[in-house]
């Protein structure tokens, strides 16, 4: 009929378009292609770049921190006196007193935890008193090595040294020895003797004295402050502190000028720091006190 034949032309139109190919768009598939290609690239870029910048970040921060695990402190402090005495506190809270032109350098070394001061000169020390860091007092070739006690260390000019210990106990030792060498222990009282030419240290032979010693019997609690003083003016402030009389030899030079603090001290002490500081000397004969010129070896 009609019908079918009409419903017959109609499929073979739909067969025969559907075995013709239809053109292909080469250019705008390979364009699809890159741009596919492109935004994958662009995030792997992105990725890499991020790693890259936390590596970089990483070393910046880091080198730094691990670096201060082997950096010793430098100088935290120094100190020179010119031509007169100079009172000083370190950082650590222990007192120097300066002879004249005396100079020291003061560092916390952090890897072996010592407080380290080095001397140029003459000084009389007060260390604060810390179990947890050593005091070490370095002067050309010989340390000392204490916790907390009263001490002087004198540089002199031959470059021997010699360590007076006046209250507590210090070790005494060489600080670049050509040989092996024995340290000293020296106590209040006592004194050694550091031997520049051969690398030695020796307890001195003679005996100290006693008025070198801290006598308790003049022990008193007061203060007493010394600022730019000349020496006479100190002798008789000391002398009417301490009821005793106190000379000063014609040849010992009365413009020598002096300054420190002393709180509770003995007499006996309050003298042995001066004198050793401005190279002088003292005895005592009966309730006297004689101030003479030292031994400047």
């Amino acid at each position: 009929s009609d019908e079918y034949l009409e419903e017959f032309i109609r499929y073979e139109k739909l067969w025969a378009e559907s075995t013709v190919p239809k053109p292909f768009n080469t250019t705008k598939a390979w364009n699809k292609v890159c741009h596919r290609i492109s935004k994958k690239k662009h995030h792997f870029n992105i990725y890499y770049l991020s790693a890259a910048a936390a590596i970089i970040i990483f070393i910046v921060i880091t080198v730094p921190f691990f670096n201060t695990k082997t950096t010793v402190s430098s100088p935290k402090f120094a100190v020179a006196s010119a031509d007169r005495t100079l009172n000083s506190t370190l950082p650590d809270g222990s007192s120097v007193l300066l002879s004249k032109h005396s100079k020291i350098e003061y560092t916390f070394d952090t890897q072996k935890q010592i407080r380290l001061t080095k001397l140029s000169g003459k000084a009389f020390f007060n260390v604060k008193r810390d179990i947890r860091h050593r005091f070490v007092v370095e002067a050309n070739r010989g340390g000392v090595e204490v916790l907390g006690t009263k001490f002087s260390v004198n540089e002199l000019r031959n470059k021997d040294v010699l360590v007076y210990v006046l209250s507590g106990k210090v070790k005494v030792f060489l600080v670049r020895a050509s040989k092996d060498t024995l340290s000293l222990i020296i106590t209040s009282g006592e004194r050694a003797r550091i031997m520049a030419n051969n690398d030695t240290i020796i307890r001195q032979t003679q005996k100290i004295p006693a008025f070198h010693t801290v006598n308790k019997t003049y022990t008193v609690h007061k203060t007493i402050t010394f600022r730019n003083t000349n020496l006479p003016t100190i002798m008789a402030k000391l002398g009417k502190s301490y009821s005793v009389n106190i000379k000063l030899d014609d040849s010992v030079d009365k413009k020598l000028r002096f300054s420190s603090s002393f709180k509770d001290n003995s007499l006996n002490e309050i003298l042995a720091v001066i004198t050793q500081t401005l190279n002088l000397d003292y005895t005592k004969k009966g309730n006297t006190y004689y101030i003479t010129n030292g031994n400047n070896e």
